[in-house]
């Protein structure tokens, strides 16, 4: 009888030892094949998409003040939720440092560092989770966090029972397949997954208002002569980053890290350098109104005298003098070829330099005024993406698309 038992013992512990296998066997091969590496994968597509055309849709240049559930606790699902559909983008991740935020050199925990000397002023580092680390919330009076910064960090949290995680890659009823969605599911989906607070690749200004609200940092202790957090960093620019280390284009094919968005690719067609020169542009509007909406979040209208209120405008000022040598290009091109926009085409720029003119000549700019400033930028900023595909604004490339430097990282592929 024992020997039987000990057989059986032993035939269930073989079955568990072949079905870890078998398991592994299907995780790792994407895992363990990953290396940096400098060169750029072509987009492979699968041969069912390839076959099929699939209606191009517009932009959307829907902008809102904040996403609904970017922030909320409750929302958040944690980064291993991505993995059965997203192996490869989890894996690159890995390799980022935005993954490493909070390992290395950040919470150092030293005397003299960043986060020992706000924990004495604040008497917690719950601030710091927001930007280096996932969100964070409360479970059996602790607080629970991911680290670094993962997937919803950049893209919104994703869970609840009107989530974008449940929405955003069903194409139809009864498991319909990508390429056989039609336009009007697809619109709805992108509706229902927007208004749950998804940032997204077809949102380009959501995706840098959302890098800036991490790259610009504005709570007064944070930066205070105290602790002395840097308000912002110069080296910070999106097209570098966006194309280094933090690229993962894999969604249509696992093993080829895309120069681009693929379901972007295939829904609108746009090429890398139209991507660039669109980015390039909205980059500035997105980091005028962030910088505005923190004028608008200090304490009083007194606190708009302060370095810091004095810092967020000079970040004001900046964007408008990269949109101005912007303008200047694209409206009198250096190569002849090349025609020049038209002042339609041109509007929405020119709406935030007046902007910033206005608001520039304001004597005591109040928080009110930055308020206002802040919603015509990101109503110029709707008009700029109604308007423009980036195929128009091909005299940006060699005056400043050149000049944006090589990727930041190594990218990943399999």
């Amino acid at each position: 009888m024992d020997s039987q038992r000990e057989m059986s013992r032993s035939k269930r512990t073989r079955s568990m030892i072949a079905f870890s296998v078998c398991s592994w066997a299907f995780v790792l091969p994407t895992c363990v094949k990953l290396q940096a590496t400098d060169e750029n994968p072509t987009l492979s597509v699968p041969a069912a998409v390839e076959t099929t055309t699939v209606t191009p849709t517009p932009v959307d240049t829907s902008v809102s003040d904040s996403t609904i559930t970017k922030k909320d606790r409750s929302h958040f699902m944690g980064s291993r939720a991505c993995l059965d559909c997203h192996r490869s983008e989890y894996v690159s991740w890995l390799g980022t440092q935005h993954y490493m935020n909070s390992k290395k050199n950040r919470f150092e925990g030293t005397k003299s560092s960043i986060d020992t000397k706000y924990r004495k002023e604040v008497g917690n580092l719950k601030l710091c989770y927001t930007c280096h680390m996932a969100p964070a919330e409360q479970r059996f009076g602790r607080t629970q966090v991911e680290t670094g910064v993962s997937c919803e960090s950049c893209h919104g949290a994703a869970g609840g029972e009107d989530g974008w995680l449940n929405r955003h890659a069903v194409y139809g009823p009864n498991i319909t397949k990508l390429e056989y969605e039609t336009p009007q599911h697809h619109a709805e989906r992108n509706a229902a997954c927007d208004a749950a607070g998804m940032v997204r690749a077809g949102r380009p200004y959501e995706v840098a208002k959302n890098c800036f609200g991490c790259h610009i940092i504005a709570e007064p202790t944070l930066v205070g002569e105290d602790v002395k957090h840097p308000v912002s960093f110069d080296r910070f620019s999106l097209i570098p980053y966006m194309q280094g280390e933090i690229r993962h284009n894999f969604h249509l094919n696992q093993r080829a890290n895309a120069e681009t968005p693929t379901l972007e690719t295939l829904r609108r067609g746009l090429s890398l350098q139209q991507r660039k020169r669109v980015y390039l542009i909205i980059e500035q509007f997105a980091k005028a109104e962030v910088a505005l909406n923190h004028l608008v979040a200090l304490p009083d209208d007194k606190a708009m005298e302060d370095d810091l209120a004095g810092n967020m405008i000079d970040l004001f000022d900046d964007a408008a003098s990269e949109l101005e040598d912007f303008f200047d290009e694209l409206e009198e091109p250096e190569d002849e070829d090349i025609p020049g926009l038209s002042e339609e085409e041109l509007a929405p720029i020119q709406a935030l330099l007046d902007i910033f003119e206005d608001f520039d000549d304001l004597d005591e700019p109040t928080r009110a005024d930055a308020a206002k400033a802040a919603k015509n930028v990101a109503e110029a900023a709707a008009a700029f993406l109604t308007l423009h595909d980036g195929s128009k604004l091909k005299a940006l490339d060699e005056a400043f698309l050149e000049d944006q430097g090589d990727p930041v990282g190594k990218v990943l592929a399999p």
